[in-house]
């Protein structure tokens, strides 16, 4: 084969290569492909940046939303009181995952109730009963993970109505419920639930 033709691809390629890295130093959007605008953006917070916000349950951390994913998944921090527990509820179109980074987070799937410590990681896919609290003496800290995101509205409207009305107030369970309409389709409320004595 010609060793002039076998230049022509290796020339061309740096010529207009670089041509193209140049622009892109200029003017990146105008060559980033379509796939590219869908991938989530890189997140780095400090805890300054990610501050811990009052809202009923205790407090909780925004850590990766809906608009930092493009939608894939939401990520935040809980630090759930004792005492405090969810209605047995299930996520239709979302898959839910907790780890647990401090105390004992209690877990009611379907049928089972079970006690996961610090360091456990439970994952409960969507459509399936649960509910989850903190029935022990410390605060519980869990990172909570929904597939794809969203969800992280609903706290958004729980940490404002916790500024307005606090859960001792007789006016907070009409509040509450109101939140849970607003938000039905993120979540099916299916009734209580109780650890056996």
């Amino acid at each position: 084969m010609n060793k002039k033709l076998l230049l022509v691809p290796i020339i061309f390629t740096l010529i207009f290569g670089f041509e193209l890295a140049s622009e892109a130093q200029t003017n990146p959007t105008k060559i980033q492909s379509e796939p590219d605008k869908t991938k989530p953006k890189v997140i780095a917070r400090t805890p300054n940046e990610a501050k811990e916000i009052p809202y009923d349950a205790g407090t909780v951390r925004f850590l990766a939303s809906s608009e930092d994913t493009n939608g894939a998944f939401s990520l935040f921090e809980l630090k759930e009181m004792p005492g405090y527990k969810t209605a047995l509820h299930q996520h239709n179109h979302w898959d839910e995952s907790f780890y647990v980074m401090e105390g004992v987070l209690t877990v009611k799937i379907k049928d089972k109730i079970s006690e996961y410590p610090a360091g456990s990681y439970v994952l409960i896919p969507r459509g399936t009963p649960h509910g989850q609290g903190n029935f022990g003496t410390v605060p519980t800290r869990i990172l909570l993970t929904f597939t794809p995101s969203a969800y992280e509205q609903f706290f958004r409207d729980r940490v404002e109505l916790f500024k307005m009305v606090k859960p001792t107030d007789p006016k907070f369970t009409d509040r509450f419920n109101e939140l849970r309409r607003k938000h039905a389709k993120y979540v099916e409320i299916l009734g209580t639930w109780d650890i056996q004595k």
